[in-house]
């Protein structure tokens, strides 16, 4: 009998130990890496923060991420720039993306256009830990299958 999963515990088999999905937080807001970090630490993830763009694609090409958040608006490479690099290679085209922004999608066509395709997930800051989780349980379920 397989014991039920906490939340962000995957079990890759009976005689596995529940693993920990891997989230990448990308965001230029040292505060907000802080606070994301400290909420999916608390519920069970292992975390990578990473402060701009280019160290986003650096630490994919070394890991690639169960899902990652990711900031629209970065001082080097965008958040849409990020997720259309990610795309456009095969190993990392369905890596889940949450887009954590206070930018409105309605201002900008690329976001909007990201959001619509499969594995591109979307939330407002400010945002709650409840949201939070659940659009990385609803993105980690959905990359299942």
């Amino acid at each position: 009998m397989t014991a039920a999963l906490s939340v962000g515990e995957t079990n890759f088999g009976e005689n596995d130990s529940p693993r920990k999905p891997y989230v990448l937080v990308v965001d230029d807001e040292p505060l907000l890496c802080r606070m994301i970090s400290a909420m999916l630490g608390r519920a069970g993830f292992e975390i990578e923060v990473v402060m701009n763009g280019s160290a986003a694609l650096e630490a994919i090409s070394q890991r690639i991420p169960d899902v990652m958040t990711l900031d629209v608006m970065m001082p080097d490479i965008s958040g849409v720039e990020v997720a259309k690099r990610l795309r456009a290679d095969p190993a990392t085209a369905q890596v889940p993306i949450i887009f954590l922004t206070a930018l409105d999608r309605n201002v900008s066509s690329e976001l909007r256009e990201l959001v619509s395709e499969p594995n591109i997930y979307h939330l407002d800051k400010p945002f709650s830990r409840q949201q939070l989780l659940q659009q990385i349980e609803k993105a980690l379920e959905k990359s299942k299958t």
